[in-house]
């Protein structure tokens, strides 16, 4: 990710919030650049049309939320919570607070079909960073993990089905259900990686 200009740096943190709450066809550029404090026409100094600006917002966007992600599977670890258990305790309440994750899975499930394969790929690759986390706290927690990467593999893969679960749920539920199927969920990854310890 390239350094930004505090101009234009500016200019993506409105865009972030903006593309979070109207997506990419209901944005406007001309009330971005306000937003910035600008005029639309000095926003092109920065950026060469709305995809630039769509992407270079997303990819900061991405970098925080991945970071955060990061940060999360550091607090579990230090905190001796379960495996996992962390960022789906904590994801609703970000959801709320964060324009960039709100922006991030508004674009990652409505991509904009100019730039759907930068979209797809980053947002793929952010996952991939959910599940080598979860499969690092498994490593460093349980035995078998250690030994045994093909049930390793398969715990990663079945997390990201739950953190996509809830992603949709964010989207489209209302807090209480969120935070009814995150117990759930919890519960049956508990109660697996027990069984897979035995």
């Amino acid at each position: 990710m390239k350094a930004l200009t505090p101009s234009a740096a500016r200019i993506c943190e409105h865009a972030v919030e903006h593309f979070a709450e109207h997506g990419y066809d209901g944005s406007s550029l001309s009330e971005i650049a306000a937003l910035a404090g600008m005029r639309k026409a000095s926003l092109y100094a920065h950026f060469a049309n709305k995809d630039a600006l769509f992407v270079c917002a997303f990819e900061r966007a991405l970098a925080d939320e991945t970071a955060y992600v990061e940060a999360g599977f550091g607090h579990e670890a230090a905190g001796r919570e379960a495996p996992g258990h962390w960022h789906p305790l904590h994801l609703a309440e970000r959801y709320a607070a964060s324009a960039n994750l709100r922006f991030v899975l508004r674009s990652a499930f409505l991509p904009p079909a100019p730039v759907r394969s930068i979209v797809t790929s980053g947002f793929e690759a952010y996952l991939e960073r959910i599940r080598l986390g979860f499969c690092q706290a498994l490593l460093d927690r349980h035995a078998w993990a250690r030994g045994d990467g093909n049930k390793l593999e398969l715990y990663g893969d079945a997390y990201l089905g739950i953190i996509d679960s809830l992603h949709v749920e964010l989207l489209y539920a209302p807090p209480a259900v969120y935070a009814r199927r995150a117990a759930s969920l919890l519960k049956i990854l508990d109660d697996s990686l027990y069984l897979a310890g035995l």
